[in-house]
């Protein structure tokens, strides 16, 4: 089922809450976090918030990637954007 904007943003502002709770929680900054789960620098002592919140870390990713795919398609205001950007290119 793919979704509109709407239920995306939804989504993207639930993961990034959840994340910033565990930001705020270990004094650590999502991308930071991920980077070092990622590449095994990361101890994390069978810790279940960290497969936690690299889960919500990845629907981040996942959803702001989904909403800069959908609205460069659909927003009106994009559209504009990329006409005045035409135009000054074009002067």
């Amino acid at each position: 089922m793919e979704q509109n904007v709407q239920e995306i943003l939804l989504d993207l502002h639930a993961a990034e809450n959840r994340c910033q709770d565990f930001e705020k929680k270990y004094g650590l900054r999502s991308e930071f976090f991920f980077d070092a789960s990622s590449n095994g620098w990361l101890d994390d002592n069978g810790n279940p918030d960290f497969a936690e919140w690299s889960g919500f870390y990845k629907i981040k990713l996942d959803r702001e990637k989904h909403y800069r795919s959908l609205i460069l398609q659909q927003s009106p205001y994009i559209h504009q954007l990329k006409n005045i950007l035409i135009d000054v290119d074009n002067s």
